[in-house]
């Protein structure tokens, strides 16, 4: 399995930032804080994929470290998307084939239970934006886009996200073989915007 997991939202106010998804017919869960880190996340469940509104709740933590200073300059001018994810449940096997290697990380959530999952690529992902990272949970049953959410304007899934990117070979073995409904755009590395299916038709975010 490979296909699309999650899109962040980087955002500057979580609460304004969840106001702003609520008004457009979402509902939006709290996700919890990454320890260690200064950051924590909303979520917005999708079935097979969903939203994340990542921001910065210690600035001081965030600033201390390499995940932290990488959403801090992404949001400098505003909330925009600042990266995505693939799911898998071979990372070790993608990893491999990328040069990449998967790391431990987690998240607590609300009611201080831990989720836990592992990572690969999310350095690579946080410094250039455009390229995915792979994520794995250790318990499938904890991917967030299942949790249960009715939203009012009907979104169930992502229906395509704009990719920039300096290296298009890189990206054209998921549009090929992959199930990730990306299409590539030009213009500056990073990405674009993001639309999702819902009622009304596509919404476009970004």
């Amino acid at each position: 399995m490979l296909e699309l997991g999650q899109v962040i939202l980087g955002v500057r106010d979580l609460d304004a930032a969840s106001r702003r998804m609520e008004g457009l017919g979402f509902t939006v869960l709290d996700g919890g804080v990454h320890p260690g880190l200064g950051t924590a996340n909303r979520l917005i469940p999708l079935g097979r994929q969903y939203l994340e509104l990542l921001g910065v709740v210690d600035r001081a933590l965030a600033e201390a470290q390499w995940y932290g200073q990488a959403l801090l300059a992404r949001i400098a001018n505003g909330d925009r998307l600042v990266r995505w994810s693939l799911r898998t449940d071979q990372i070790e096997k993608i990893a491999s084939a990328l040069g990449l290697v998967p790391e431990r990380r987690r998240r607590i959530r609300p009611d201080g239970r831990p989720l836990t999952w592992r990572a690969a690529g999310l350095r690579e992902a946080a410094a250039e934006s455009w390229p995915p990272f792979f994520m794995q949970w250790d318990d499938p049953a904890d991917f967030p886009g299942a949790l249960p959410a009715r939203h009012a304007n009907g979104a169930q899934g992502v229906t395509w996200l704009e990719v920039a990117t300096p290296d298009p070979a890189r990206l054209e073995w998921l549009r090929a073989g992959g199930d990730a409904p990306i299409r590539l755009v030009p213009g500056p590395p990073g990405l674009g915007r993001v639309a999702i299916a819902t009622f009304g038709g596509e919404l476009i975010l970004g």
